[in-house]
């Protein structure tokens, strides 16, 4: 069995390391102390990296991408997730818009690839998200156009976004069978951002977006009538894994963070580094962190493999996002009162790592999804 990372890919990765520290870490303490990058600094950043090269990463050659795929997007985004803000390359789409027709790759695919539009993804509502059935924003058929009206809640990049990729459904008694994705843009008569929802999380007030007899012509429906849940699946499986590659890079920060502070820290005349209450908090952390990383690398790989990952993907995010809380909440301990201040990226990480047990599927259905493709049981069961 082979466990290392190919010389090149790794290589690539290290230069990413590099513009971590010397675009990203001297602005560390700003951050911490604001909470959040102005939209300026962000934008600066992003110009940065594309000049660099680190641009469209994951997104296939065939598209305008560098299609380095699944694995090597985790091992970005383990890198750039050392830092706090949540910092990640731009020019990569959803990956619901490679299934657009050319038409709409043209309007919508190209021109995120190019940096020249941007794109949020819009499935949950208030009330649901995981629960298909639960879905009430509705698409309804008029003509070459669809009126669609309903809500949708905590949706990342909506405020920066151009358009939004939209699920709605035909009909809410037919489940996941009546579900239809949407490309509406910004703009559309109908269609708000009608709030911002602040959040615990440093740079990250996601929006509350409302539709109102707002009109999409069918030539902006993406995928099949009724065929917007298998389009999501496949997303929110890669998105997983991506999510279980944060954790990683948050985890291994606060992990390097408290080993040095318990080699500098002296309690009673010694470093707290001798105490075994810290050791074993240390011990815990790391094969924690290892067997987090080894769930997402071998499902990142399987996914390039062109294999079916997704219950790979359950256990990934699931076992990543709680062990990150665990290190993070142990390791803010060894610090104690330091770990708690904003002179330090602990107490962020710490927030942040909250909401990845939530979004993309929350950690009791990831179990439950794990135990039914386990026992063989259908949703009804």
């Amino acid at each position: 069995m082979e466990f290392s990372i190919p010389d090149e890919l790794a290589m690539f990765v290290e230069s990413v390391r590099r513009f971590r520290e010397k675009e990203l870490m001297p602005l560390e303490q700003d951050f911490l102390l604001a909470g959040r990058f102005d939209a300026a600094t962000r934008t600066a950043l992003e110009n940065r990296a594309r000049r660099q090269g680190f641009w469209a990463l994951d997104v296939p050659e065939e598209y305008g991408g560098q299609g380095m795929g699944v694995l090597a997007s985790c091992l970005v985004a383990e890198e750039l997730f050392k830092h706090p803000a949540m910092f990640e390359f731009g020019g990569s789409p959803e990956p619901v818009l490679y299934h657009g027709t050319e038409d709409q790759k043209a309007r919508f695919l190209y021109p995120v690839v190019k940096e020249d539009r941007r794109c949020c993804y819009a499935f949950t509502e208030p009330g649901g998200g995981s629960d298909v059935a639960a879905l009430r924003t509705t698409a309804v058929r008029d003509g070459d156009d669809w009126v669609i009206n309903g809500t949708k809640t905590f949706i990342s990049h909506a405020e920066r976004a151009d358009f939004v990729i939209l699920f709605a459904t035909i009909d809410p008694a037919k489940g996941a069978r009546g579900v239809t994705c949407f490309l509406v843009d910004k703009g559309t008569p109908g269609f708000e951002l009608s709030r911002p929802i602040p959040t615990m999380g440093d740079d990250w007030e996601p929006h509350e977006l409302t539709f109102t007899d707002c009109v999409v012509p069918d030539a902006n429906r993406l995928g099949e009538v009724g065929g917007g849940w298998k389009l999501a699946t496949s997303q929110l499986t890669h998105g997983r894994l991506k999510i279980a590659a944060y954790q990683l890079g948050i985890a291994r920060r606060c992990v390097d963070i408290a080993v040095e502070w318990a080699k500098r820290r002296v309690t009673w005349g010694k470093p707290i580094a001798t105490r075994q209450a810290v050791q074993w908090m240390l011990a815990d952390s790391v094969t924690e962190l290892e067997a987090a990383r080894m769930l997402t690398y071998r499902a990142a790989w399987l996914a390039d493999e062109g294999e079916d990952c997704e219950n790979e993907a359950f256990m990934a995010k699931l076992y990543a996002t709680e062990m990150a809380q665990r290190v993070t909440d142990r390791c803010l301990q060894i610090l104690g009162g330091l770990g708690y201040s904003k002179e330090l990226p602990i107490q962020s990480f710490y927030r942040q790592v909250r909401v990845w047990r939530i979004g993309h599927g929350t950690a009791e259905i990831h179990r439950w999804m794990i135990a039914r493709n386990l026992l063989g049981l259908s949703a009804r069961d």
